[in-house]
């Protein structure tokens, strides 16, 4: 794949890449607010936390399979932007459907079991690949990828701050038909926007899946031993994210007010985001995953002991400042890594990972919360948190120690 150098590129064209980028990160991550809601609306027609964990698992099983199918028929047909038309304009017709079909059967299984994880195929894959679709850009136009992906952070909490304040007076089936309606910007940012960074693959011919040559990315220690990582991580931070509406039930908060903690949660992303460039210049980019991950576990710790709504909210500020550096930070990380011809590919392999964690953390978490309360069910997975940042730092020590792998440094693009 050959880039255009970064001298050809003008401050004229660099900001108008910018803006569309940032309006396509705003637009989109409006959407993603919706899905926070999904598990609301399970509980409030009466699905318990097993059930609700089993849809989860569903969902997550489901995203193994489609996040690396998307991403590969991407860089297959050498187009994100067909990929992103079809998957975003499917997964919101299906969405629209869940409240339509929720009292309805098959023998004793409620359709939901099957419509929602349908709907997730096609719903899944695109964050992660218009996440690829804007590092592609930010390299090639020279543009702050850390400042773009926080026009998404941006809207996601000013979505979520809005929902929290309309979901108690219209009921949460709301989110259905709002998920229809605002996928329209995005969906017309995405057809009509020129894709820069796939203009030279577009003139070729279609990779074979020989020519891809998959198995290559499973001979970088480094990009396979985050993707482990990934897993050990997810697994614990799925569960914790799947069962807070359990929490604020449990101090006596209202769950249709999920929004404003996810609101703020949100705003507290950005600021680290746009320090993204600045840090990546005094820091290895796995540093900033590091750091990250400590959050993380600290953020748990607090859930254990938390006491109101009040304090939810505060602690979920604590998880924004971690996901606005592990955000940027590992899809940067991965990006890096990654051959060029399997871009997308990777990415959407990594996002696999969190269907993968999606569904033993649903279904451990449901169990786990059967056997212990649910403040002993957040000191447990802060716990597990622990171990994957252990895992993680002890990946490097045996890349450079025992297997002689130089670790990657500030040297990554």
């Amino acid at each position: 794949m050959q880039y255009p150098a970064q001298s050809d590129i003008s401050e004229k064209d660099q900001r108008r890449q910018y803006y569309k980028y940032a309006a396509i990160n705003f637009a989109f991550y409006i959407t993603l607010t919706f899905n926070g809601y999904v598990n609301v609306f399970l509980q409030s027609i009466g699905f318990n936390p097993q059930q609700v964990g089993m849809i989860t698992a569903l969902n997550s099983g489901v995203g193994i399979f489609s996040s690396p199918f998307w991403g590969m028929l991407s860089d297959k047909i050498r187009s994100l932007k067909k990929v992103i038309t079809v998957a975003l304009t499917v997964g919101a017709i299906l969405f629209f459907l869940i409240p339509w079909v929720s009292g309805m059967y098959i023998g004793w299984i409620p359709l939901l079991f099957l419509l929602i994880p349908i709907s997730m195929f096609f719903r899944t894959p695109v964050m992660s690949l218009i996440d690829n679709w804007t590092l592609r850009n930010a390299r090639t136009q020279k543009l702050n990828y850390g400042a773009l992906r926080a026009y998404g952070a941006l809207s996601f909490a000013l979505a979520s701050l809005a929902l929290g304040y309309i979901i108690p007076r219209t009921g949460v089936e709301f989110i259905f038909l709002a998920g229809v309606i605002f996928t329209v910007p995005p969906l017309l940012l995405v057809v009509f926007i020129k894709d820069n960074a796939n203009k030279q693959d577009t003139k070729n011919k279609n990779l074979t899946f020989k020519e891809m040559n998959i198995g290559q990315l499973f001979k970088n220690y480094y990009l396979v031993a985050y993707i482990i990582f990934s897993i050990f991580l997810r697994i614990p931070f799925q569960s914790s994210m799947i069962f807070l509406p359990f929490l604020i039930a449990d101090v006596g908060g209202d769950i249709s007010q999920l929004g404003i903690a996810m609101g703020l949660r949100a705003l507290a992303e950005i600021p680290s985001m746009l320090l993204l460039k600045p840090l990546r210049q005094k820091f290895p980019l796995y540093i900033m995953i590091i750091g990250a991950t400590g959050i993380f576990v600290v953020e748990c710790m607090l859930y254990s002991v938390a006491t109101s709504f009040s304090m939810i909210v505060a602690i979920a500020m604590l998880n924004g400042i971690g996901n606005g550096m592990i955000i940027p930070a590992g899809s940067s990380y991965v990006f890096s890594l990654a051959p060029e011809h399997l871009k997308a590919t990777t990415q959407t392999i990594l996002a696999s990972t969190n269907a993968i964690a999606g569904i033993i953390g649903g279904l451990l978490g449901g169990l786990l919360i059967m056997l212990f309360d649910i403040k002993q069910f957040y000191f447990i997975i802060s716990i597990m948190l622990s171990i994957a940042l252990i895992v993680f730092v002890l990946s490097f020590f045996i890349g450079e120690k025992i297997l002689g792998i130089k670790r990657p440094g500030l040297s990554l693009n």
